[in-house]
């Protein structure tokens, strides 16, 4: 069978968050990297900004695969935002902005819930032409911003980019195969993990959709989720 393209990516950080609804004073995490999350990793890379062209050609040539290498534990982050300006020479609280624009003399403070992914790492496998992969690859090499794992108070501890092979037949051989990438830390090996790949026929997932609009987007993507026996070095 013929062998496809892979880009091999590794997210590892203290923190990671990538967020599905987020909105407004709560914002939520997936379980593990999304699509339009990974486009955006790719795109800080790359350089592109909200308008680029580019961000639309990634999400429909990219093919996704994710594998939880470890999984994390979410952590809910609440902290408090509030309006002070010096008034007569005095630090006073003010009213906040609605959403209109208008100051609510009622609320001086705003309630923030920010989730997280906390200690995880997980192996992401990203499928396309190899033209576009070898493009991706060079930006991870000497990427135009800095890269961060779904929100820039997430910096990665490693490099993002692993490897460009072609030595798999699909997304999925490929995530049952590759070696278990946690048996360097002090970590446990689970007997298996889970993995979530893009699937024509999988169920609905709701992320945002990547298009040139100022307006934030939601949709739906396909997925498949499955667990596989956790391949060893030695295998």
């Amino acid at each position: 069978m013929e062998k496809i393209p892979l880009l091999h990516l590794r997210l590892e950080g203290p923190m990671q968050s990538w967020g599905t609804r987020g909105r407004w004073n709560v914002r939520d995490t997936a379980m593990e990297p999304t699509k339009s999350g990974i486009i955006g990793l790719i795109a800080c890379a790359m350089g592109c900004k909200r308008n680029d062209p580019q961000l639309e050609e990634l999400s429909q040539k990219l093919t996704i695969g994710v594998r939880v290498e470890k999984p994390g534990k979410i952590e809910v982050d609440y902290h408090t935002v509030s309006r002070w300006q010096y008034i007569n020479n005095r630090l006073t609280i003010s009213p906040l902005k609605t959403a209109e624009g208008k100051y609510d003399k009622r609320k001086t403070t705003e309630l923030i819930y920010k989730s997280y992914i906390q200690d995880s790492s997980f192996l992401v496998l990203v499928a396309g032409p190899i033209n576009l992969l070898k493009k991706i690859e060079g930006a991870f090499q000497d990427p135009k911003w800095p890269v961060y794992l779904g929100r820039k108070s997430c910096p990665p501890i490693r490099p993002v980019l692993e490897k460009l092979t072609q030595l798999y037949s699909s997304v999925k051989d490929a995530l049952c195969e590759i070696p278990w990438s946690c048996e360097d830390i002090n970590y446990t090996k689970p007997p298996k993990i889970r993995c979530i790949i893009d699937d024509i026929e999988g169920t609905m997932q709701r992320q945002d959709v990547i298009q040139i609009n100022p307006a934030r987007l939601y949709g739906m993507r396909r997925v498949s989720e499955f667990w596989v026996e956790t391949p060893s070095l030695q295998s």
